[in-house]
This record gives C-alpha cells, sequence and structure tokens, in this order.
C-alpha cells in the first residue's frame, strides 16, 4: 500500500482529474441527447467524452494502471492498481439539467477499494477519500452528523421507481416504516445523496438497488473515512447488485431494525 503522502498525491490527481471531466459535462448539461445501451441504461454524448478524458489523463499520469470505466470497458493493470470510472453518475438528472449528477472515481489497491472520489460538476464540490487519510470536501475534513436521534434524522434516496420496481414488499414496507420515524424524506439521491450523508447534511441514504460497481465502489472509501457506515439494508456487506444503506454511524442500527421489523 502506498505512504501517507502517496496517498496525498493520489488524491489530488484523482479530484483534478474528475474536475476535468466534470467541466467536460459542463459543455453538454441539459442539452444533451440521450440514447440507450443494450442493457436499457442511458448515455450521452457528456458520458463519453468525460470517461475518453479519464483515460486518457490516467493513461499519461500512471501508464501501469488498469482502468475499468461503464462507457469502454476495462484496460488491464499492470501495476496491481486500477481506476474505476462513472463519468456521469445520475444521467437522467444530467440530460434533464437537473444539477444532481456527479463523477465519480476509485482507486483499487491489490483489489480493494482504497481511494474514492466523488466530483458535483454544476455546484463545484469535491468530496476525495483515501483509507487512513480521511475524507476531504475541496480541501477542509468531511465528517459525517453527529444526530443520534431517528425522529431527527433526513432520509434521502435516488428515486420512488427504485421503490416500486426494484425492492421486496418488506422492503417497501420497511421504507415506509423509516420515513415514518423520522425528520423528512427527499430524493436527493445518487452520488450526491451519500456526498449528503458524508458531510452531514443529511443522516441516512437507502437504497433498494445499488447500481453497478463503478457506481457504489467509491463509497465504500468515502462513508468509511467520514465516519459513517455503508452496508445492505440488512446490515450485511455491500457486494452489489444488492441494496445499500449509508447513515452516520449512530443511527445506523436503528434504521436496519426498521427494515428487519418489517
Amino acid at each position: 500500500m502506498p505512504e501517507r503522502t502517496d496517498w496525498d498525491d493520489l488524491m489530488d490527481f484523482a479530484a483534478r482529474t474528475a474536475i476535468g471531466a466534470g467541466e467536460i459535462t459542463l459543455r453538454h448539461f441539459g442539452r444533451a441527447a440521450v440514447r440507450h445501451k443494450d442493457d436499457g441504461s442511458e448515455v450521452t454524448e457528456g458520458d463519453l467524452a468525460a470517461e475518453a478524458f479519464i483515460r486518457a489523463t490516467v493513461r499519461e499520469r500512471f501508464p501501469d494502471d488498469g482502468v475499468l470505466g461503464e462507457e469502454e470497458g476495462e484496460v488491464p493493470s499492470r501495476s496491481g492498481r486500477r481506476w474505476i470510472a462513472d463519468p456521469i453518475d445520475g444521467t437522467r438528472s444530467f440530460a434533464a439539467g437537473v444539477p444532481l449528477y456527479a463523477v465519480l472515481l476509485t482507486l483499487e489497491v491489490d483489489g480493494v477499494p482504497s481511494l474514492g472520489c466523488l466530483h458535483l460538476p454544476p455546484m463545484g464540490e469535491t468530496l476525495v477519500a483515501a483509507v487512513g487519510a480521511g475524507a476531504w470536501l475541496d480541501g477542509r475534513p468531511a465528517r459525517v452528523s453527529a444526530c443520534d436521534a431517528l425522529a431527527e434524522a433526513r432520509v434521502v434516496t435516488s428515486g420512488l421507481e427504485y421503490w416500486r420496481d426494484a425492492a421486496t414488499g418488506a422492503e417497501r414496507a420497511g421504507f415506509e416504516r423509516l420515513v415514518r420515524a423520522t425528520r423528512f424524506a427527499r430524493t436527493w439521491g445518487d452520488a450526491f445523496g451519500y456526498l449528503m450523508v458524508a458531510t452531514g447534511r443529511a443522516e441516512i441514504l437507502a437504497d433498494p438497488v445499488s447500481g453497478a460497481y463503478w457506481d457504489y465502489a467509491p463509497m465504500l472509501v468515502i462513508m468509511a473515512e467520514a465516519g459513517g457506515r455503508y452496508t445492505q439494508l440488512d446490515g450485511s456487506p455491500v457486494r452489489g447488485p444488492c441494496t445499500t444503506l449509508a447513515t452516520n454511524g449512530r443511527l445506523h442500527d436503528a434504521v436496519v431494525a426498521c427494515f428487519r421489523t418489517a
């Protein structure tokens, strides 16, 4: 594993790369035509251009590192390190001109997610974390909230249609129980919702489906380093595709209990 000074350099590289990719997405923001891939997911020219930038930047700086991206497949690693790229997390929001989308980067070391980066291009916020090096929002420490009362907690989720289409009856009942037990619930989801929890602006993100590896891999690092917890709804480890639950840690067991009771 790299030393701490190496993590500082790698976090800086990840943040600058995500910001550069984000600048490319802004050129297409709100006016990008959407087409559907073979798996039914959506893609735009912004996705393709941003991922091409990420790949070129990694290749120039770390030519032996591998790259796995949502849009262009995998370049094998010769160094034991691999970068995971999601050029636009929240393509539906992006294409509709809604600013709640993100550029995601993860660095694996020997197959283990060890650095995660989340950049919100329209808002100019960048959250980056590495194992043992903490979580940082635009150069300031990022921490989850200290809320320890479920009744005061703020819940976010990525979309009501996911609870309708992807959740079991028991999971839907658990989510309804959670909403009744908490202060309020909003659909500030996808990567934006994780940033809200990791920076103390919400306490709970609950989703019935995790998405692909590039969607959740950064959160494995970010949530832990920000002081939170990240599991499935039943408290078991995230191994997607599966359910996901990110909290400030203090409320995690109480939230899991809502779903187990249901």
